[in-house]
C-alpha cells in the first residue's frame, strides 16, 4: 500500500473517515491532505497560502471517492440483533445512517481497486436498495485480504461478518454482492481474486437455492479448489445468534471437497456396504416369487408385464394388500379405475369376497365394517391418486414425490405406464415418451428411496396367437421401448396357461433380476372367481385329484 504524498507534508493526527465510517483510520497531514488507511480514500490538501497545521480541514480541491460516487455518510455501529460487534462492522465498513428519513444499514461495495462505488441499503423491514454503481463490484470484504490459503465465501454481508467475527476478524471472509441468484456471475466477475487463494470454501445458506448455487459455483473453480461447508442452522448468522460460533469454525475445517453428482469415494459407502439388502427386504405374497427375487426392496423399480385380461391389476392389488397388512405405507396410482373401485377391491380381498362382481349377500354395513377394519382410524394409512383428467408424467412424478416426502409412503404402485404416456404431447413417438417416463420414474426411486411397482402392457407378438391365448411372455415384448427393461431392477411376467388359455391358471416368470440374476419360472397362481383372489395354487389342486379318481372309477366300471 502506497500512501499518497503531497510536497513534504508530515502526519498530524487520526480522525474519522466519511467514506468508510472508520472512527480513527483517516490520517490528517500538516498540509491538510488526508489519507484513510482503511479504505484508501485520499483528499487533496490546502491551496497555496493555507494554514497547513491540520487544526481544521483545509480547502479540498477534489471530493473523496465516496462523495464522487454519491454515497451516503454513516458510521459503524454494533448490531445486537445480529450478534455483530462494533469492531466487526468497523472493519468491514458496514455503516448505519439515514436515507429518506429512516435509519438504514449500509454495506459499502468497492471496485477492483478498492474504491467505494456503491452501497447496498437495508431497512428495518428488510427492504433493499442500491446507491451508486453496483455492477461488477468486488466481493464484499475483498479489500481486506489480497490472497491466502483459505477464503470463505458467504451469500450475504451479515453472514460474511458473522464468519469473520467468530475467527476474530483475522481470516479472509467475503460475500456475494447479490446472494445466491447471481452467485456464478459474481464468481466469474471476481475470478482472478478468488483464484489467489489455495482453497475456496463456499458457505452458502442451507436451503435448496443456496446449495444449488454452491454446487454451480464449485463447478466454475479449478478442480480440487472448491469445498462446500455445511452448517447446523440455515445460515452463518443464525449460528452466531444461537451461540454456535464453534460450529461455524468446525464447518470451515470439515468442508467437503466438491465432487460432481455421481462421483463417490469408496469410504462414502462404508455404512451402506454393511447393510444386507436381502435382509432388509419385504416379502411378496407368493412364496416361489420370494425364492427367486428375494423379496421387494426400496430403491428398486419392479415392472409387472402381461397381456390384456391376464389379471395384472388383481395381481398388484394382492401385493398392495400384503404390504399394507405387513405395516408398510403404500400409495396407489391406478390410472384405469376410480379410487372407490380400488378400495372396494382391497376390501373384498380382506373379506375374501369378489365385491366388484357380486354383493348380493353382503350388506353395506358389512362392507363398511371391513373397510374400517382395514383402513379406519388408527389403522395403517393408504393413499390414492384421483387421476381424472390428469395423467401427465411430470404431474404424476410430483404426486409421487408428495406421497413420499409429506405422507411417508415407502411403496408406490403405478397401473399402468401406457396410460401415463397417453397424456403427453400429440404426435410424439411412443418410444420417446416411454423413455422419458421411465427415466423420470427411475430417478424418483433413487432420490426418494421408495419401492415402485409399475404395470406395463406387452406388444402383440407376431402370428395369430396373442398373450391372451397362451403366448409365452418374453422380455423383448415390452411395449414401446427397451428402456422399460433396462431401467427396471426386476421384471415379472404374468401369463395364462398355454395349455388351457381359458382356465383360471396363471404362471409367474421372472424375466429380469438385477439383485441375484436368477430368472425363470416363479410359481403358479389360481384365480378364484368367487373370492376374486389370485392365490398360489398347489399342484394337487391343479391336477384336481377328486375328479381324476371319479373318472378312473367310471372307466373301470
Amino acid at each position: 500500500m502506497q500512501i499518497p504524498k503531497e510536497s513534504s507534508s508530515e502526519f498530524v493526527r487520526h480522525t474519522s473517515c466519511d467514506a468508510c465510517g472508520s472512527s480513527d483510520a483517516n490520517g490528517v497531514f500538516d498540509d491538510g491532505h488526508t489519507f484513510c488507511f482503511s479504505c484508501h480514500t485520499h483528499t487533496q490538501g490546502e491551496e497555496p497560502g493555507g494554514k497547513g497545521d491540520g487544526s481544521r480541514p483545509a480547502k479540498v480541491r477534489d471530493k473523496s471517492t465516496a462523495q464522487q460516487a454519491g454515497l451516503l455518510k454513516g458510521k459503524p455501529e454494533a448490531i445486537p440483533a445480529r450478534g455483530l460487534t462494533h469492531e466487526t462492522c468497523k472493519k468491514f465498513g458496514y455503516l448505519v445512517g439515514q436515507h429518506k428519513g429512516q435509519q438504514v444499514q449500509m454495506a459499502v461495495y468497492r471496485d477492483k481497486n478498492g474504491k467505494p462505488v456503491a452501497q447496498k441499503l437495508r431497512t428495518k423491514d428488510k427492504r433493499f436498495s442500491v446507491i451508486g454503481n453496483h455492477k461488477g463490484v468486488a466481493l464484499f470484504g475483498s479489500h481486506l485480504w489480497s490472497s491466502g490459503k483459505k477464503l470463505v465465501i458467504t451469500e450475504g454481508e451479515i453472514d460474511c461478518m458473522s464468519v469473520s467475527q467468530v475467527q476474530n476478524n483475522k481470516w479472509p471472509t467475503v460475500s456475494l454482492p447479490n446472494g445466491a441468484s447471481s452467485a456464478t456471475r459474481a464468481i466469474k466477475d471476481n475470478w482472478d481474486y478468488v483464484n489467489r487463494f489455495d482453497e475456496v470454501i463456499l458457505m452458502f445458506d442451507m436451503d435448496q437455492a443456496g446449495q444449488a448455487a454452491a454446487q454451480a459455483c464449485a463447478e466454475l473453480l479449478p478442480v480440487g479448489k472448491a469445498k462446500v461447508a455445511y452448517l447446523p442452522c440455515k445460515d452463518a448468522n443464525e449460528c452466531l445468534k444461537q451461540g454456535k460460533g464453534s460450529e461455524i469454525i468446525q464447518a470451515i475445517w470439515q468442508a467437503r471437497e466438491y465432487r460432481p453428482d455421481g462421483i463417490l469415494a469408496a469410504t462414502d459407502l462404508r455404512e451402506a456396504v454393511g447393510v444386507d439388502d436381502a435382509a432388509s427386504s419385504v416379502t411378496f405374497p407368493y412364496s416361489m416369487l420370494n425364492e427367486t427375487l428375494h423379496g421387494l426392496r426400496r430403491h428398486e423399480l419392479v415392472t409387472i408385464c402381461a397381456g390384456s385380461g391376464t389379471g395384472k391389476t388383481t395381481f398388484v392389488k394382492e401385493i398392495a394388500y400384503h404390504l399394507h397388512q405387513a405395516g408398510e405405507r403404500i400409495g396407489m396410482i391406478m390410472l384405469e379405475e376410480a379410487p372407490k373401485r380400488t378400495l372396494l377391491g382391497m376390501t373384498g380381498i380382506h373379506m375374501n369376497r369378489n365385491l366388484l362382481v357380486d354383493r348380493s349377500d353382503v350388506t353395506d354395513e358389512d362392507i363398511r365394517t371391513n373397510f374400517d377394519d382395514l383402513f379406519g382410524e388408527g389403522k395403517n394409512p393408504v393413499y390414492l391418486y384421483d387421476c381424472f383428467g390428469s395423467t401427465e408424467v411430470d404431474l404424476i412424478c410430483q404426486r409421487i414425490t408428495y406421497m413420499a416426502k409429506a405422507l411417508g409412503i415407502k411403496w408406490v404402485i403405478l397401473d399402468h405406464i401406457s396410460i401415463l404416456i397417453s397424456g403427453q404431447a400429440f404426435g410424439t413417438n411412443e418410444r420417446t415418451l416411454i423413455d422419458y417416463a421411465m427415466t423420470k420414474l427411475r430417478t424418483l426411486v433413487q432420490e426418494l428411496g421408495i419401492g415402485l411397482l409399475v404395470i406395463s402392457h406387452l406388444r402383440r407378438p407376431d402370428g395369430d396367437r396373442g398373450h391372451e391365448a397362451g403366448q409365452v411372455v418374453r422380455l423383448n415384448q415390452l411395449r414401446g421401448s427397451h428402456s422399460i427393461a433396462q431401467l427396471s431392477d426386476a421384471c415379472i411376467g404374468l401369463q395364462v396357461d398355454p395349455e388351457d388359455p381359458d382356465s383360471d391358471i396363471r404362471h409367474l416368470t421372472v424375466l429380469k433380476n438385477r439383485f441375484s440374476g436368477q430368472t425363470g419360472a416363479a410359481g403358479t397362481l389360481m384365480y378364484d372367481r368367487t373370492t376374486g383372489r389370485l392365490l398360489e395354487a398347489e399342484l394337487a389342486d391343479l391336477l384336481n385329484p377328486d375328479d381324476s379318481d371319479e373318472e378312473g372309477d367310471q372307466d373301470a366300471a
